[in-house]
């Protein structure tokens, strides 16, 4: 919308337009901004911009300058055009008072690098009644990419343009602003965030972070991979084939239904890992190389939720064997009791050596569903809070599991040769950290009975986001 604002010492109204006619009465001759009207109303100059998601071609506007009732100039008069961010503050002051003001309640003062102008000064020659055109350009993407549009979805952003500084005739303060409006789409939640990563995160700051941008395979610089046979008698063979970017802003764990051999394999052997000649299916699990201790993680996630699919968000420490370095599940998707649910889990080591001390919390997945009948095809924000004191996990903001690390301390490790006694989410060893997995089990312990009509099955990740 093109808003006016009229006064030099305060905001009031528009007024009918004969009203502007009494301010120019006889020969004055003062300068108007014309795009400050032009769609009248009776109340206010309105015009927007509404953007659309995927719509980042840059947009262009045209301003210029005349005198009351089109009077040709007798001088070059020149004007500068400046962003009246005070005249916005003005309008988002007044919102509370409601009115034509009350809308200004969700405006944001649009950022400097969304916008550019082909000049910062307008001229209108002697003899011309119009100037000629300057053309601000509004980068659509850049406003796309604007983290405002998650933290308030009624907000939108304002530009607000005003002459300051005629070089010859008087401003008239009536027609001199233009409020440029643009509106934000709402956020897909079946498709990846578009916005840029907030840099700051309930007054932690962002440390690391992967956005899963482009296309091919994940940054090697970032993440490792997993190869074959890994754990609780899984059926598929992780390899990194499996991962890949989609081009659409996530990353894409893809389980497969196809036939592989095992390079590792003998007929009779007793361990599983080596006694089934081929796999029938292929997965991929990724480990981040970034190693932290204390902080926030959000992941940005969707799920199969297909039976026999079991995605994973969890982190281990990187000293001690497990479970005694720690494993922290913020998800696990796979049956409970037989039926759907997603699992938190916090893991330390016992006096028995390979096993765990676990605190569990199972949330059946119709718990979710019966809220929002459509909540397996979105995406949703798993969260760690990590301090030396406690472990809060969320979905979508919502606690799910929550710990003391003053009862996290492990047994005597049953043998292991280091971290018994230890605490593997509250100490000061150093160099010890959580790194980050991300990976897409098939049946096994927990999974459940694979349906082989679900393939391929679908993990996408949008992001992962560190803090401290």
């Amino acid at each position: 919308m093109f808003a006016a604002f009229w006064a030099a010492s305060s905001l009031s109204a528009c007024k009918e337009f004969e009203d502007r006619a009494d301010v120019n009465s006889g020969s004055y001759k003062w300068l108007a901004l014309n795009q400050a009207r032009q769609v009248w109303n009776g109340n206010e100059c309105n015009s927007s911009l509404g953007l659309k998601e995927g719509q980042k071609t840059d947009t262009t506007i045209t301003i210029n300058t005349s005198l009351y009732l089109n009077q040709k100039a007798d001088n070059d008069c020149k004007a500068d055009i400046v962003v009246n961010s005070d005249s916005l503050n003005q309008a988002i002051a007044l919102a509370s008072t409601g009115g034509i003001y009350a809308k200004y309640a969700n405006a944001v003062l649009m950022p400097t690098d969304a916008y550019s102008l082909s000049s910062k000064e307008i001229t209108l020659k002697a003899g011309q009644t119009k100037s000629d055109d300057v053309t601000i350009t509004i980068h659509r993407g850049t406003l796309l990419a604007n983290p405002v549009r998650n933290e308030n979805t009624d907000a939108f952003f304002v530009l607000p343009i005003s002459l300051k500084n005629s070089s010859d005739y008087k401003i008239n303060d009536k027609v001199s602003t233009m409020m440029f409006y643009v509106t934000l789409p709402t956020q897909d939640p079946t498709k990846p965030d578009e916005t840029t990563p907030k840099q700051q995160f309930n007054g932690k700051t962002l440390v690391w972070n992967d956005e899963f941008n482009g296309t091919g395979k994940p940054d090697g610089n970032k993440w490792s991979f997993e190869n074959g046979f890994q754990r609780n008698h899984e059926d598929q063979w992780y390899q990194a084939d499996n991962a890949y970017l989609d081009g659409k802003g996530a990353c894409l764990i893809e389980g497969r239904k196809e036939r592989v051999n095992n390079p590792n394999y003998q007929s009779g052997s007793s361990d599983w890992k080596q006694n089934r000649q081929y796999a029938e299916y292929t997965s991929a699990s990724m480990q981040s190389k970034y190693i932290y201790k204390y902080g926030t993680v959000l992941v940005r996630a969707k799920i199969p939720t297909a039976s026999g699919s079991w995605p994973a968000i969890w982190q281990v420490g990187n000293t001690w064997e497990w479970p005694l370095g720690g494993e922290i599940d913020i998800l696990e998707s796979y049956p409970s009791g037989g039926v759907p649910a997603i699992h938190a889990n916090y893991c330390w080591g016992s006096d028995k050596r390979w096993s765990g001390n676990w605190q569990s919390k199972v949330v059946p997945m119709d718990n979710f569903i019966s809220k929002d009948k459509d909540w397996a095809s979105k995406y949703h924000i798993w969260r760690l809070d990590w301090t030396s004191d406690s472990m809060k996990i969320y979905i979508d903001d919502e606690l799910i599991n929550e710990i003391s690390t003053s009862k996290t301390v492990n047994g005597n490790g049953g043998g292991a040769p280091s971290g018994g006694g230890m605490n593997p989410f509250s100490n000061t060893v150093t160099d010890f950290g959580d790194l980050i997995w991300l990976n897409l089990a098939l049946g096994g312990d927990n999974g459940g009975s694979i349906d082989n009509s679900a393939f391929p099955m679908k993990y996408y990740i949008d992001y992962v986001r560190v803090y401290q």
